[in-house]
């Protein structure tokens, strides 16, 4: 199995419950619309692996992925491992990130570090 690099400065996915579930993300490889692709989910709490059902566009550079059936996993607070493979082309490995599930009323764009209620500098 090859070894994948992973920096500290992972992009993490963010899902909002009750509304349209779906992210965008740079893949290593660009699927053709014809393609057959697998997205799975590996919660990173219950270690339950999720094949997710879906739809996916190419545009402007991004592979969009919308849900179109979701989880009943799918709780605020969850995190999970994403894979995305392309199955028409022997598994090709597309993409790997993480991702976060919130509430629908969570101001994720407006999150401002001295909010946190924990200091990483705390002595």
């Amino acid at each position: 199995m090859p070894a994948f690099f992973f920096s500290n400065n992972i992009n993490m996915k963010v899902i909002k419950l009750n509304q349209l579930e779906q992210f965008k993300c740079v893949p290593r490889q660009y699927p053709n619309s014809t393609d057959e692709l697998s997205v799975k989910l590996k919660n990173e709490l219950t270690n339950a692996m999720i094949d997710l059902v879906f739809t996916f566009s190419v545009s402007a550079s991004y592979l969009n992925i919308v849900i179109t059936d979701v989880p009943a996993d799918f709780e605020s607070g969850n995190r999970y491992e994403i894979t995305i493979s392309n199955i028409t082309n022997n598994n090709d490995l597309v993409y790997l990130g993480k991702m976060l599930v919130v509430d629908d009323n969570t101001d994720v764009q407006n999150y401002e570090y001295k909010q946190q209620s924990n200091s990483r500098y705390e002595f």
